[in-house]
């Protein structure tokens, strides 16, 4: 198909251009910027319309939303990147596009609940997820009405190279690398990690099958935070410099979050890393995507 991919520079966007590629489609790359691509600002929305007619894709790889690293789950500006994409995906069906794939998160979720499936309750506690959520409804609901094979997919924890500050990895990665100390908390929440790579081929598996609706994209497997630090700092030679309970958990962070990835493997998807391929594929530099 001739994709159209936003946030194509973003940490998953990079990934999910070379997976596109290698997955044989004609990909048209969007961000602000134009690096590597197209040039739209997605929050306007003529220049949306006039993307959408000059370049008529038939699929939509829609990754783009505020990424700011300090108010992603607070900012007002989750509320703009939900009517554009909403604006989006009806301009996109209006100009002859067949299939798309929406980002979605697993911040959408009552994270009360420990084991979350597709069918598990919503609930989100942050502007960012409540903008999600109302967002993946309103497409899941309009699909048929719009003539539009959709699948909306809940990205749960994920992490690759050039993570930035603000984030986990990207705080520890760069403190260990300066041979700094790090503070981190007692890592015994357990979490859902996939790597990048894997990311975007999950990504894509679903852009090419016909799953419909929401699809948990995770591994389906948990694993102590401690354990992903522990392996950062064992392959940094950091081992003695993290600092593990020296920063409390918020009240509200959960023990456990676990996906439920029956409707993603049902399509044959298995992630190819295992931990320790995992932080080291992060730990390679990143590129933008030729």
């Amino acid at each position: 198909m001739r994709v159209l991919l936003t946030g194509a520079t973003g940490l998953i966007g990079r990934q999910t251009a070379r997976a596109l590629y290698a997955a044989g489609h004609d990909v048209l790359p969007v961000s602000r910027s134009g690096q590597g691509g197209l040039t739209c600002d997605l929050l306007d929305a003529g220049a949306v319309e006039g993307l959408l007619s000059r370049e008529r894709p038939e699929g939509l790889m829609h990754l783009a939303w505020h990424a700011g690293a300090a108010d992603r789950w607070t900012s007002p500006a989750n509320l703009d990147w939900a009517a554009a994409t909403l604006h989006l995906a009806r301009r996109f069906a209006q100009h002859g596009g067949r299939r798309a794939v929406f980002a979605g998160s697993c911040a959408e979720y009552d994270w009360s609940v420990s084991e979350l499936s597709e069918d598990s309750a919503l609930r989100p506690a942050t502007p960012y997820g409540a903008a999600k959520a109302g967002t993946g409804l309103a497409l899941c609901g309009a699909g048929s009405a719009l003539n539009l094979s959709l699948a909306w997919g809940r990205i749960f924890f994920v992490h690759g190279p050039g993570e930035p500050r603000g984030r986990l990895l990207g705080d520890l990665i760069a403190g260990l690398r300066a041979r700094e100390r790090v503070a981190c908390t007692d890592g015994l929440q357990e979490r859902d990690f996939l790597q990048v790579e894997d990311l975007a081929r999950a990504l894509v598996a679903v852009l090419d099958n016909d799953l419909q609706g929401p699809v948990n994209i995770a591994s389906g497997q948990t694993i102590a935070v401690r354990d992903l630090i522990g392996e950062v700092a064992r392959q940094l030679d950091g081992e003695d410099l993290v600092d593990l309970g020296a920063r409390p958990r918020p009240a509200s962070d959960p023990a456990r979050l676990a996906a439920d990835t029956t409707r993603l493997a049902s399509i044959g998807f298995r992630p190819r890393h295992d931990l320790t391929s995992a932080v080291s594929a992060t730990l390679t530099d990143g590129s933008a995507p030729a």
